[in-house]
């Protein structure tokens, strides 16, 4: 009499128990080979783009993640971390002439397009020339930084031999038109009204708005309004509960500074105007996940306007899906 090894539900439970396992396999391939992808197309400007004539690939193009880019540039690496760095790619150069002549390429990806628009507002040289590669770029004929959607760029040259001025700037260009993603700029930006805006002065910060934990991460710009210098920012936090609560945090911050908060007319209920530390007046309200504000105010008035226009900007249709 022939026995059965399983009854017919055994079976079925192996059955699904199996398809399980083959979705979980194709599904982690899936992500594999998207993020593939995106590497091998990285790492194809180092193989196959480049280098330019007169210039030869030193060995292999290298590669670091948060657990050893330590290892490549030490002390700063926490600071890209920070910004969400995902991996570095990059790769050196030497003249095809066997003179001295190196240039090194390093690509980071920063996962998304604010994430490296804040580390080159952060770390670009305010005195270096602006150019016109990738979403935004600045340098000289020896270095160049740049980002293009979600990669950030730093090109250095150590050209001693053969001058040559445009050497940085074409790898540079090359490297940007290569890269994944377009040119356009974050979309948080869009929160920060135009008018009035000093051009450049735009940056994305990492790990606290006016050194305030509470205040983790947002925008912050400069203004010139009416011959003053004002500062304005967008902090972006998880939820409504989270943003009310950061406006707490500052009020006992403020308290404890020994500076009074007064209640801000016209604007949410917790809104307030106090003194912050070394930064004049400050004006700040709350509006969702965001917590919004004007700061380095010499007269209340002046910063209302501002705070207004910015209300406006992140309560547009458009805005809504900005933030995640």
């Amino acid at each position: 009499m022939h026995i059965p090894l399983s009854s017919k539900s055994e079976q079925m439970n192996v059955a699904l128990h199996y398809c399980i396992r083959l979705l979980i396999i194709l599904l982690f391939f899936t992500g594999t080979c998207t993020n593939g992808a995106a590497e091998s197309q990285v790492e194809a400007i180092f193989t196959s783009t480049l280098p330019v004539a007169g210039w030869k690939l030193e060995g292999k193009s290298y590669r670091y993640i948060p657990q050893n880019l330590y290892e490549y540039i030490n002390g700063a690496a926490e600071f890209f971390i920070a910004y969400g760095f995902i991996e570095l790619t990059g790769a050196n150069y030497f003249s095809a002439s066997g003179e001295r002549d190196s240039v090194t390429i390093d690509i980071y990806d920063m996962g998304d397009k604010l994430n490296a628009f804040g580390v080159f507002q952060s770390r670009r040289d305010t005195q270096a020339s602006s150019l016109n590669i990738g979403a935004a770029s600045v340098g000289s004929d020896d270095y160049i930084s740049l980002y293009k959607d979600r990669f950030y760029v730093e090109i250095q040259a150590y050209i001693i031999i053969n001058k040559d001025n445009s050497v940085v700037k074409n790898l540079a260009s090359i490297v940007a038109k290569h890269l994944p993603g377009d040119s356009s700029l974050p979309k948080e930006l869009s929160y920060l009204p135009e008018k009035g805006r000093i051009a450049g002065s735009e940056r994305y910060i990492r790990g606290g708005i006016l050194g305030h934990a509470f205040l983790d991460r947002g925008i912050v710009c400069d203004y010139q309004i009416e011959g003053q210098k004002v500062s304005a920012f967008v902090a972006f936090l998880l939820s409504y509960k989270d943003a009310v609560k950061a406006m707490e945090q500052h009020r006992i911050f403020l308290n404890k500074s020994k500076k009074n908060c007064l209640s801000l007319k016209g604007f949410e209920k917790n809104s307030f105007v106090s003194e912050e530390p070394f930064h004049k007046k400050i004006i700040v309200t709350q509006k969702g996940p965001f917590v919004i504000g004007v700061y380095d105010l010499v007269t209340t008035e002046t910063g209302k306007k501002l705070l207004l226009d910015i209300l406006k900007n992140i309560e547009q249709p458009s805005s809504k899906q900005i933030f995640q």
